[in-house]
């Protein structure tokens, strides 16, 4: 859940229709009134800096 919240709404918003309402691509982009190409391109970019979020942090040795 922190890393969803750490996320801008924006990117967070595409996530939780997507992953967590199970809508499709082009539920998520028509219920977000963006283009599909837009939609995914938030997707691609929310996963990518949810994955940065999860990541082990080298330096202290754990996840945050």
């Amino acid at each position: 859940m922190r890393g969803l919240e750490s996320l801008p709404e924006m990117y967070r918003e595409v996530i939780l229709l997507r992953d967590m309402e199970q809508l499709t691509i082009t539920e998520v982009a028509e219920r977000l009134h963006i283009t599909r190409e837009a939609c995914k391109s938030r997707i691609h970019r929310a996963r990518a800096l949810l994955r940065e979020y999860l990541r082990p942090d080298e330096t202290r040795g754990g996840r945050r």
